[in-house]
């Protein structure tokens, strides 16, 4: 699944994701629309889609499972 597929699956905006994550939306746009974006960023994207997931009793994600995604480091 995508950052989006997982966003919406939550019903979450991508203001509210980019507020769980602490990343600003121009990040947020970078990650989604496949541009390079750094492992801590996708982790804290990750983080946040976790912290969510867990609440809801659903299994966690790792930062590698997001499809789409290219690493610049």
């Amino acid at each position: 699944m995508t950052i989006d597929d997982y966003r919406v699956h939550l019903g979450w905006t991508k203001t509210k994701l980019c507020e769980e994550a602490d990343i600003d939306m121009s990040t947020l746009q970078r990650a989604t629309s496949g541009q390079p974006v750094t492992r801590l960023t996708v982790g804290k994207i990750a983080e946040a889609i976790n912290k969510e997931l867990k609440s809801r009793g659903e299994s966690p994600i790792r930062y590698t499972d997001f499809e789409g995604v290219k690493f610049s480091d």
